[in-house]
Order: C-alpha cells, then structure tokens, then sequence
C-alpha cells in the first residue's frame, strides 16, 4: 500500500506541538519519519510517554519512525521499542517503503556534551558508527548528522564556546571528533549512493545536489513530504515552490514549524 510519507526535523521532545501540527493538516494514514532527537528514554519521555504517543498515532493512522540523535538514550534504540505505530529504529534497519529502499542510521556528536555530562544526560555510545558491513546500496538514506558538503563550520561562535569549556575540563578533542563524523558520513554516502538522503542534527534548513543525490538538512520541527525519485529538487531558496511540494504551513522564514502553545523554540543548542 502506498502511504505519503513525511520527514520531520530535531523536535527535543515536543511531541504535543507535533501533534498539533498533525491535526491543523489533516495528516492521517501516512509513515512520519523523524531524523533524531526526540528525547526519547529522557525521564520525561520514557516508556509510558510512548506507549501514549502510540495510541495517539494510532488513531490517526501514523506510523511513526524515528532514528536516535544524540539527545536521546541509545538503549532505546535496540529493537526493544517496537510499538503497533511507534517504533524507535536500530541503526542499519533497512526498509520498503512505496517501492523504494529506505536505510536509517543515527547517532551524532554533541557540541554541548560538557554540559551533558556534567548534568548526567550524555551517553558515550551517542555518536555515528559506520557499519561497512551493513551499510549496502539505498534509495533513500536517513541520518541524524551528515556528510562534509552540507551543513555549518568548525568556527561557529557555539563551537568556539564549547571548545573553550572542553578545553577547560581537560579534553581537546570536539572539532577534531566533529570533523571525523563527517568523514565517516562521507564514506557512507559513497557506500549507500542514495539517491535521496534526509538528516537533522545542525538546526537549519539546507538543501544541495551532490553526484546525483539531493541531499536535505531539515531544520527544528520542520515538517516536509517526500517527493520520490521522480520529482524535480527543490530550491530553498524559492519558499512558495518549498511550501507547495512540502505540503507544511508557511510560516514565517526562521520560526519553527512545530509551535507549542507557548511559542517557545525547543532547539537550543545541536
């Protein structure tokens, strides 16, 4: 059975503005796949939250997937959490989806992780591991970070802040374990040749065309459809176009997608 399917940016747990958005569009009986970072196996959304989730889901006939970014517990991500409409995928599950190939990988480095470790939120099994064993040819690849060619700097001012403050605990080695992370996303891509390839993680909407694979970063709760193989690469530069074929609301350009009723931004720091 063909079902639109739709990919959904970093949300940090708000789920209730997910839903919202869900119901103001009248999306019903279609596959959301979520790039990473929803919190989940935080202590405010663990199993019973979930399981919650999934009946809601289930009503409106989603079938939700989502990949583990790295504000979220990797434990959870195992093939435990398995639910009729909410499933928390294991790195390298591979999946038919409308006739094409769909791979899914998380894990990412936290720029902030001094701050979660000093708090007790970072987990050391948070970031990327290439499998080249399981990483064979896709249609459609979906990460929680990416490849070299797309996405920010090393130089930004919150990974100077960040750098600074390792540098002060002891440890020097963000920039240098950032740029693996992309390297290792490299060699992915050149494992996989997708022809599509969705990711999160960098909170900000980018789109590029690189050896015949349109590669999309989704921004904080940014909601957009998938266009299949067959249709042309969207520019972001062209908001109407993007809305259209993106089937989201068009909110203002920089104002998150998935609004919660006190209009703060979930996504603060990557």
């Amino acid at each position: 059975m063909t079902r639109p399917i739709y990919l959904l940016g970093d949300i940090h747990g708000d789920y209730a503005g997910l839903l919202e958005i869900l119901d103001e569009r009248k999306i019903r009986d279609a596959v959301v796949i979520h790039v990473g970072d929803g919190h989940e196996g935080f202590p405010e959304c663990g199993l019973p939250v979930l399981e919650t989730l999934n009946q809601e889901f289930a009503t409106r006939g989603i079938e939700y997937l989502s990949i583990r970014g790295n504000h979220c517990n990797p434990t959870f991500f195992e093939g435990d959490h398995q639910l009729s409409n909410l499933k928390l995928l294991p790195d390298y599950t591979r999946l038919e989806l409308n006739g094409e190939t769909w791979l899914f990988v998380g894990g990412a480095v936290s720029v902030n992780r001094i701050d979660k470790i000093q708090s007790g939120e970072w987990w050391s099994r948070e970031g990327f591991r290439l499998d080249p064993s399981k990483a064979g040819p896709a249609d459609v690849l979906v990460t929680h970070s990416g490849p070299s060619w797309i996405g920010p700097g090393f130089s930004s001012p919150i990974i100077k802040t960040y750098v600074q403050a390792e540098n002060e605990f002891g440890t020097s080695s963000l920039v240098t374990d950032l740029k693996e992370e992309r390297r290792q996303h490299d060699r992915l891509f050149r494992m996989v040749k997708p022809r599509t390839w969705y990711l999160g993680h960098f909170h900000q909407r980018a789109e590029k065309q690189n050896a015949g694979c349109r590669t999309r970063i989704l921004d904080c709760g940014e909601l957009i459809r998938h266009s299949g193989p067959c249709l042309p690469i969207l520019s972001v530069n062209d908001r109407q176009q993007l809305i259209r074929h993106s089937d989201v609301r068009p909110w203002p350009q920089g104002q998150i997608l998935l609004p919660t009723k006190s209009g703060k931004n979930p996504c603060q720091t990557s």
